[in-house]
C-alpha cells in the first residue's frame, strides 16, 4: 500500500471522549478498491470525501462517471447521513 501511495484495505483507528468513542476508518479511493470502499464507507455515519483541487482533476471527478460522483453517490447510498467534502490542493 504505502510503496503504491494508496490505500487499498480500509483502515481503522480509535478515540474517546469521556462521553463517546469514535472509529475512523480509513477506505480506499481508487477506482480498483471500489468493493473495499463500499465495505468502509457501508459501517459510517458521517464520510470525508477528499478530492484533488488539481486543475482537470477536479472537474474530471464530477463529469458522468467521474469517481467523486460515484463515491458520494454510494456513500449516500449506504446510508452516509452527512458528507463533509474537503479539496486537497
Amino acid at each position: 500500500e504505502r510503496a503504491k501511495g494508496k490505500t487499498v484495505e480500509v483502515g481503522r483507528a480509535h478515540f474517546e471522549t469521556s462521553v463517546k468513542r469514535y472509529t475512523v476508518l480509513d477506505a480506499p479511493g481508487h477506482k480498483n478498491y471500489v468493493p473495499n470502499m463500499i465495505a468502509g464507507a457501508a459501517q459510517a455515519d458521517v464520510g470525508v470525501l477528499v478530492i484533488a483541487a488539481r486543475k482537470g482533476e477536479f472537474e474530471t471527478g464530477f463529469d458522468r462517471g467521474g469517481q467523486t460522483r460515484e463515491h458520494a453517490q454510494l456513500a449516500k447510498t449506504l446510508g452516509v447521513a452527512k458528507l463533509v467534502v474537503v479539496v486537497n490542493k
